[in-house]
């Protein structure tokens, strides 16, 4: 069999199909990691083309550039970016919601590569976290007889335990079986990290196609720079003020209502201590009616989503940065914000799991404080001792740099990612000559 492909050097171009719900310009969860990949795969010379949706998070609806469209064609940083229509969950946490989010998505992208889409790929890749769209990207695959590769950003059964989403064993049982049937038969399988390879494995995936590549981090744009005084003022925050800082969506996984229960307990002792939440999300309004209603306006400073470019004077203006989770999550998700924490060069101070894999890394780093998670007491004795502890933040913050740009770097991971898919690609040409 005779087949025709465009070398450069020893390796071919490739001509990708990412499906992806999510994708850039939304600055939270993966969609700024899918679009990194796709850019650097495109700036290398690969034909990359994005299914995807019209970017909505964190906040649940459409960005108003995007709005009164079904679908559209746009080229963002050399990539072909195909966007459809799909439902918009108006309650967020219900289930049956999420199951037509993903299903019109699936339903709409199917028809948009029947009918707009006539190039053929060598490869389709799936990145993120919805079971729906990694079993399109499977069926889209097996159809053109072309392999295709999942890159897994959370385990969506276990995050609808652990969040309380899903509560019906039943239901559970059903989207386990579901999400492990969509990834097995995928040529590679890139995941975050060790539980969501031992996962993987309990369910049947071949071990030595699962490659624990991390979430890549652009630490050029996202690093230390030196604290203005003028823009921290802007922020709300005193010369003297002790600035704890969280940045990303407000929802039910990060357990913010632990942060302003922590924000009261301190206020009458250490009036210093201001909690800056920046971002937003579903839950965003009700957090901001308890801060109303426990008069902590002083105390807590709420912020809008603010650009990536902003990022690293907000963190540069803080003493310490705040992770906080439910402690049933514990294996179905590393936040992508503690990388981004980690690449600042900032001390982290983590109310989550310890058995979590945030605080694995954070105890590899050497970063970071970790406290209970659901307890405001511990959280708010925590940040209190941490303000005579400024050398050791400052220890801390130095470790996270390091330790992020050694594991981190966007270059670095993305290399890694791309050279997989060639890899991938390969295989599959060599098998098909040798038929």
């Amino acid at each position: 069999m005779s087949v025709r492909r465009e070398w450069k050097g020893d390796r071919l171009h490739m001509k990708v199909l990412v499906v992806s719900l999510n994708y850039a310009p939304e600055q939270t969860g993966f969609a700024p990691h899918a679009a990194a990949a796709c850019e650097y795969m495109a700036a290398r010379g690969h034909a990359v083309t994005v299914l995807t949706g019209f970017p909505f998070a964190p906040f649940w609806r459409r960005f108003p550039g995007y709005r009164g469209r079904f679908a559209m064609h746009e080229v963002m940083g050399g990539v072909d970016v195909i966007r459809v229509s799909h439902f918009l969950p108006r309650r967020p946490r219900s289930p049956a919601q999420r199951v037509l989010m993903e299903a019109t998505f699936c339903l709409s992208a199917a028809v948009s590569a029947l009918v707009r889409i006539r190039q053929k790929w060598d490869v389709v890749l799936y990145i993120g976290a919805q079971p729906g769209l990694a079993m399109l990207a499977k069926w889209m695959a097996k159809s053109r007889k072309i392999p295709y590769v999942v890159n897994i950003n959370d385990l969506a059964a276990e995050t609808a335990e652990d969040t309380g989403i899903l509560q019906s064993r039943r239901a559970l049982r059903f989207l386990t079986a579901f999400e492990y049937s969509a990834y097995r038969g995928a040529s590679a399988a890139m995941v975050l990290c060790d539980a969501f390879s031992d996962a993987l494995v309990a369910h049947g995936y071949p071990a030595d196609q699962i490659h624990v590549v991390p979430s890549p981090v652009d630490t050029e744009s996202i690093r230390p720079v030196p604290r203005e005084a003028g823009f921290r003022e802007s922020m709300g925050l005193d010369a003297d003020d002790f600035a704890v800082v969280y940045s990303g969506s407000m929802g039910r996984k990060q357990d913010l209502f632990t942060v302003i229960e922590a924000a009261r307990l301190a206020r009458d002792r250490f009036p210093s201590i201001k909690w800056v939440l920046v971002g937003d999300g579903e839950l965003k309004e009700g957090i901001g009616a308890i801060v109303e209603e426990q008069d902590l306006k002083r105390q807590v400073i709420m912020l809008p989503l603010q650009s990536r470019s902003e990022l690293s004077r907000i963190f540069s203006s803080a003493e310490i940065l705040l992770l906080c989770q439910l402690k049933s999550v514990k294996d179905s998700v590393i936040p992508s914000k503690l990388l981004t924490y980690m690449a600042a060069g900032k001390p982290v101070i983590a109310a989550i799991n310890p058995g979590s894999e945030a605080a694995k890394l954070l105890v590899r780093s050497g970063g970071g404080i970790i406290v209970r998670p659901e307890d405001p007491q511990g959280l708010a004795e925590a940040v209190r001792t941490s303000l005579d502890r400024q050398d050791d933040l400052r220890v801390m913050g130095m470790r996270n740099r390091q330790y992020a740009c050694a594991e981190f770097d966007q270059n670095k991971v993305l290399s890694r990612q791309v050279a997989l898919l060639q890899d991938v690609v390969d295989r599959h040409i060599s098998e098909r000559r040798g038929a």
